[in-house]
């Protein structure tokens, strides 16, 4: 199989496209500068780029692919400003500017980001172009050192006003210093730009959240209503009672939004969230009227409903949840609900009854029926005719996941043959879409079952068969690094990140891997603060960034991280690494509580097994 391989030290420099765009920016600039001195800039160029490889050893990069979907903290710090209009060819950038990015580029390949901030913060200061200034806000952010953070990104923000992303990275920075008059000013133009709407109060909630202070953020949120002089403004509200939530005050959260919904009485979203806090609340009747009032809104809308329904049947009232759900449009996905409704109240009868009558009951879509009356039976515990029901879903966009589930539901069945088989029929067809999910199905099926090398092996089969595939890859990798191949794992890693610098979990995933099992921990540090700064609320990476403060001796940050990941994700490999912490730091109550936890979700999580057998802890 051929493989591009990627040495460590360059992974800085392969993860931006800012010198490809310089490039760019000068072979087009015939406007502006004669053939002569375009030529000479090209060498100059050339030589630089040439002397970087040299230093770092790094092959080129693969050829760019779409990249994964984004969390909200990348549309601020990562990936291509909107507003500077994308890859658009401006004025070539003069030498000095060029000299310092590419310095920059080459202290972060060697580990050295306070170098790196430094340089391309003067870069983004000389030049007018606002995709440096954005590449030095991302760095600054990366090392944390928020005042060159700010100083960057506000240049951004001046570069590229209209860029809700550039005020949004400014007003953070901002904020993490303590400058509030700044970053209220980057604030009020976001509410400006994004006309004072709900996602625009939102976004700045979250942004508050962050800075640190929940008491300060309140009163910074409660004086932009007052400028804006909208002090009846039920967005701002909203956003306030969010805010309030992520504090803990869950009063004052609830008497927000109930003023919120005071003022508008017509958003959904508003009485949904209200009736939410109630319930947190033990105010169950006051959350089922908030919520009725929005179902009465929109009684066709699926989702509510069956969120009333589901509401309705937690404050004891079973009844008029079967009727609510009765008299919706009934459809194979309202009739598999009903199903596993009066499964989740324990009315098993019911459940087998309402089947029978799904068994009987005409759909204009056939296929959609036979894949949720298969989902139905597979509740029911009917395994072999829930197999028989997907292997019959042969068009429509659910055919693909029908033979997905089919062939696992043989593999739980003992017929692991026949789980292979009908996935080997799946790579027969000419979606690549199909052969993809295919190969993956089949890897996972077998690591389940205990298989690892030989799901290892189809992995190997599907690369040598689909080489640029990034989700194969990805496994590949992770398989890999589960069974302690550290150096495949890397290598896949870094070609997936080559092609997609701004795969979070991928960087993740290596980091992570360097960290737990190499001595690499400032290089493993740098790669996860990167999946960090573009998810900061995904769980995973949360715990990677415990995980690396651990191994660099940092026990109170590792804790801090660490509980962090487990109040947004209660997960067995988290409680493994929280409670080794805290085991460690001899909190050994507080650990095997966590680890009590844990084993609670998976008993047999391996990374939870294989640290309390390593500690020689019994539960």
């Amino acid at each position: 199989m051929n493989t591009l391989i990627i040495k460590p030290e360059c992974a800085f420099i392969v993860e931006t496209g800012l010198v490809h765009v310089l490039q760019q920016r000068i072979l087009c600039a015939h406007e502006k500068q004669t053939k002569t001195d375009l030529m000479a800039t090209q060498r100059w160029l050339a030589a630089c780029c040439l002397g970087i490889w040299l230093l770092s050893g790094c092959a080129t990069p693969a050829p760019e692919r779409s990249a994964s979907g984004q969390s909200e903290p990348a549309q601020a710090i990562a990936g291509q400003d909107q507003a500077s209009g994308g890859e658009v060819l401006r004025e070539p950038t003069d030498e000095e500017v060029m000299y310092r990015v590419f310095a920059a580029e080459y202290l972060g390949a060697e580990g050295d980001l306070p170098g790196a901030v430094g340089e391309y913060l003067e870069a983004a200061i000389r030049s007018s172009d606002p995709d440096i200034a954005q590449r030095a806000t991302q760095v600054a952010f990366a090392a944390q050192a928020w005042q060159e953070a700010a100083m960057a990104a506000d240049r951004w923000a001046v570069l590229a006003p209209e860029s809700v992303p550039a005020h949004e990275s400014a007003a953070l920075a901002m904020l993490m210093v303590g400058d509030y008059v700044g970053a209220e000013y980057q604030m009020m133009k976001i509410l400006d730009l994004m006309d004072g709407s709900t996602e625009s109060w939102l976004l700045i909630s979250n942004l508050l959240f962050r800075s640190g202070s929940p008491e300060q953020a309140d009163e910074v949120l409660e004086q932009l209503v007052a400028m804006r002089g909208t002090g009846d403004n039920a967005e701002a509200l909203f956003a306030r009672s969010q805010l309030a939530v992520r504090s803990k005050d869950m009063r004052r959260a609830f008497e927000l939004a109930r003023q919120a919904v005071e003022l508008k009485p017509e958003r959904i979203e508003f009485l949904t969230w209200a009736g939410r806090l109630a319930l947190n609340l033990q105010l169950p009747e006051t959350g089922l009227e908030y919520v009725r009032r929005a179902w009465r809104l929109d009684p066709q809308n699926h989702d509510l409903t069956l969120a009333y329904a589901d509401l309705l049947s937690i404050s004891g009232e079973e009844q008029q949840a079967r009727e609510v759900m009765r008299d919706m449009q009934q459809s194979p996905d309202v009739m598999f609900t009903r199903i596993m409704f009066e499964l989740s109240v324990k009315k098993r009868p019911a459940a087998e009854k309402l089947y029978q009558e799904f068994e009987q009951a005409v759909f204009e879509d056939s296929d959609e029926k036979l894949f949720y009356q298969a989902r139905s039976a597979e509740a029911l515990g009917q395994t072999q005719q829930a197999i028989e029901l997907y292997g019959q879903v042969k068009t429509g966009d659910r055919a693909l996941a029908a033979t997905l589930r089919m062939a696992e539901l043989k593999a739980l069945n003992g017929d692991l043959a026949g789980a292979r088989a009908s996935l080997g029929k799946l790579r027969m067809q000419p979606d690549p879409i199909a052969v993809e999910e295919s190969w993956l199905a089949e890897s996972r099926i077998l690591r389940e079952v205990g298989q690892r090398e030989e799901a290892f092996r189809v992995l190997e089969a599907a690369l040598n068969n689909m080489p640029e595939s990034i989700p194969i890859l990805y496994s590949h990798a992770l398989l890999a690094a589960e069974l302690g191949w550290v150096d495949i794992a890397e290598n896949d890693l870094r070609i997936v990140i080559s092609a997609q610098p701004e795969n979070a979990a991928a960087l993740n995933a290596l980091g992570y891997t360097l960290a737990d099992q190499t001595e690499r921990y400032e290089e493993a540090e740098a790669l996860i603060r990167q999946a960090y700064i573009l998810q900061p609320n995904e769980a995973s990476i949360v715990d990677s960034m415990g995980w690396i403060a651990y191994r660099l001796g940092k026990m109170s940050e590792a804790i801090e991280f660490l509980q962090r990941a487990w109040d947004l994700e209660n997960n067995p490999e988290i409680a493994a690494h929280l409670g080794e912490v805290l085991w460690l730091e001899g909190r050994k109550e507080e650990a095997t509580e966590i680890w009590r936890k844990g084993r609670g979700l998976d008993s047999q999580n391996t990374v939870l097994v294989e640290t309390l057998e390593r500690l020689g802890v019994s539960l």
